[in-house]
């Protein structure tokens, strides 16, 4: 089923477009005359106009499950377009103190690649074979890691949780959150049939550099220890492919 929108729909999109640039040019307006003329005081008025592109994302992406009937890679990408807009717009209008409230700029992206690395049920995506798609999970499991990371700068930067309280190094997890993926990526493409190929190799590969690299970074050891244990299971990896089944 395609994901292009018909021509009619192409015209509801510009016109809703125009229906939202109406509608904001309209409040930026009022609320200048509102600044002008009372002690009304808002800032960043600008920021309005970055809804324009966010709203007309959200808008296009509707029309495309309108046309599809399903909640496909293409919905999601004008969803996930529009998180990141609507986030920094209302951090402007609401005038929020960036110094505090910077990790939401991590958080939603780290909600976005959630989006586009793990496909819905009944999706086309999850048709595909796993070793064809091999990067999506990476991408989600990525996506998870930067959610913790933001979620923990923001707790410490609102003064309910610091995590350096139980560990110092709390945000080299967000590194070993990928690598524990990508060790679950490993087992369902071992579980596919495929065996021991080189999708296989590849994602343990970068499993492991995850891993090594979090480990280090979680317990502070010398990281000069880094290049020479990637050299090693690099050739551990390359061996096991040339005797693999």
């Amino acid at each position: 089923m395609t994901n292009a929108i018909p021509p009619s729909n192409a015209g509801n999109r510009r016109r809703r477009n125009r229906i939202f640039l109406g509608f904001i040019l309209i409040l930026a307006g009022f609320l200048l005359l509102l600044q002008r003329f009372t002690a009304f005081e808002f800032r960043n008025w600008w920021a309005l106009f970055l809804l324009i592109p966010a709203l007309g994302a959200l808008s296009t992406g509707w029309l495309i499950y309108q046309n599809t009937g399903s909640i496909n890679e293409s919905v999601r990408g004008s969803l996930n377009g529009s998180l990141l807009l609507l986030t920094i717009a209302v951090m402007f209008l609401a005038n929020l103190d960036w110094a505090i409230w910077w990790p939401l700029v991590v958080i939603v992206p780290g909600m976005v690649l959630i989006l586009n690395g793990f496909p819905l049920p009944g999706s086309s995506e999850r048709e595909r074979p796993l070793a064809l798609r091999l990067h999506r999970p990476w991408i989600g499991w990525s996506g998870l890691g930067a959610l913790f990371l933001g979620v923990g700068f923001l707790l410490n930067q609102l003064g309910i949780f610091n995590p350096a309280v139980i560990l110092p190094n709390w945000w080299a997890v967000a590194i070993l959150i990928p690598a524990f993926g990508g060790i679950l990526t490993a087992f369902r493409l071992l579980a596919s049939g495929n065996g021991f190929k080189w999708a296989a190799i590849s994602n343990l590969l970068t499993t492991f550099t995850f891993g090594v690299v979090g480990v280090i970074a979680l317990t502070g050891l010398d990281w000069n220890l880094l290049f020479p244990i990637f050299i090693i299971a690099t050739g551990i990896l390359l061996l096991l492919g040339v005797f693999r089944r």
